[in-house]
């Protein structure tokens, strides 16, 4: 028979998840796939997912400053674990593209390694998406999920997410038929606002409010429907002046912290920058003609198909990088999301989990990636052939058809 602690344990964590479920549950997470706009400085904008890059460097400044602060010939403590971790990234890109070039290539990967481990491992902690500046919603900025939000700070203990503990989800039923109509006749007017006439332009501008006027009906509609305002309030400006003298606002929270690698930006420059070291390294490691002679062969119908084909694959590692990256950490980011709203305590452990080790992961791919492409950029065409082949099998094994799609420029 178990011990009565393992039992009290069983109840206890039951007991736990219970709780999340039926009491502690936030509101439902909304999913946008590009980062949300805070604030602005002059004409640029400031992203939620930018605020996050920012914090990525100065975690890596101070680490770098903790590990380095206090040089010791024989590392101990924290110095010993950065050294150990550029070590092992050293000794890969040295046995990868061997001593020469591995020693140019270790600080351009060695930065995207540690760049996005540790971007990705920031977002597994509690201040992302969970707390943020809040956008107000109107038949201008018009959002589905909205919510009235308290004006007066701090988190409520019952429902930790929300501001205030009171900020019902409020639901809005825009009449989708009507407004395709609309829609659709504004695109028609649109289409004669190019021939300079006035009356056309007048038109999109009323339908425009037409539109407005739609959204507003479905947002007071909706705060009817959670008893936010009286019924008998039926205009949109009544219905928000009711709700700021009681101290709320209908807004949508964007948080200040999101996944960096989730905005498809992050991860495209990322690529954008690894790309262009591979090129550079094959133009200064082989000569710009002799390496241009990959892509640009006329010596016969075959070379200069294969020479077409090089090229289509330099430019699919673009995609590739930038699409396997943001696919990942976007789908960890909405698994994360979806549990923690379903069932918050426990049963989301496991996923933390899970992302803690698929960050660490997509960075160590994109790491050696950009390694092996860089290894394949500086190959000699005809050089060692046999050998080439089999590295360059070796890399399609391990790191799929990606690598496949880069050929050694041995053929």
């Amino acid at each position: 028979m178990k011990s009565p602690r393992t039992w009290l344990v069983a109840l206890g964590a039951i007991a736990l998840i219970a709780i999340g479920f039926f009491f502690v549950r936030g509101p439902k997470p909304i999913i946008e796939i590009k980062g949300e706009e805070l604030a602005k400085l002059g004409p640029l904008p400031i992203l939620n997912t930018w605020v996050a890059g920012v914090l990525a460097v100065i975690v890596i400044l101070t680490l770098a400053y903790l590990g380095t602060r206090k040089l010791n010939l024989i590392p101990a403590g924290f110095q010993n674990a950065v050294e150990a971790v550029a070590e092992a990234l050293y000794n890969l890109c040295v046995a990868t593209a061997g001593e020469k070039h591995g020693r140019r290539f270790f600080p351009v990967a060695a930065t995207i390694f540690v760049f996005i481990w540790i971007a990705n491992w920031l977002a597994l902690t509690p201040i992302f998406n969970s707390f943020g500046a809040i956008q107000e919603v109107s038949p201008h900025h018009f959002h589905h999920e909205a919510q009235v939000f308290d004006d007066i700070g701090g988190v409520g203990l019952i429902m930790p997410f929300q501001l205030g503990g009171d900020s019902p989800l409020v639901e809005f039923h825009v009449d989708e038929e009507a407004l395709a109509e609309l829609e659709q006749a504004k695109k028609d007017a649109q289409g004669h606002t190019g021939e300079g006439a006035e009356g056309s332009e007048e038109a999109v501008e009323a339908i425009e409010h037409e539109i407005e006027a739609l959204y507003a009906a479905a947002i007071v509609e909706g705060l009817h429907e959670k008893h936010l305002v009286p019924e008998e309030i039926t205009e949109y400006e009544e219905a928000i002046a009711y709700l700021e003298e009681d101290g709320k606002k209908l807004g949508v929270l964007f948080p200040y912290f999101r996944s960096m690698n989730t905005d498809l930006n992050s991860p495209l420059s990322f690529a954008i920058i690894a790309v262009i070291f591979i090129e550079f390294w094959g133009i200064t490691g082989l000569g710009l003609f002799k390496y241009g002679s990959k892509f640009i062969n006329f010596s016969s119908p075959i070379n200069f198909f294969v020479g077409f084909l090089e090229l289509v694959a330099e430019v699919a590692r673009i995609i590739s990088f930038t699409f396997r990256l943001f696919g990942n950490m976007l789908a960890g980011e909405i698994l994360l999301l979806v549990m923690t709203f379903l069932v918050p305590f426990l049963i989301a452990l496991p996923f933390y989990g899970l992302e803690t080790f698929v960050g660490v992961i997509q960075a160590f791919v994109f790491f050696s990636l950009t390694v092996a492409f860089g290894a394949l950029a500086v190959a000699e065409h005809g050089e060692h052939d046999g050998e080439a082949e089999g590295e360059h099998g070796l890399v399609a094994a391990e790191y799929g058809s990606d690598a496949v799609a880069a050929p050694h420029g041995a053929h």
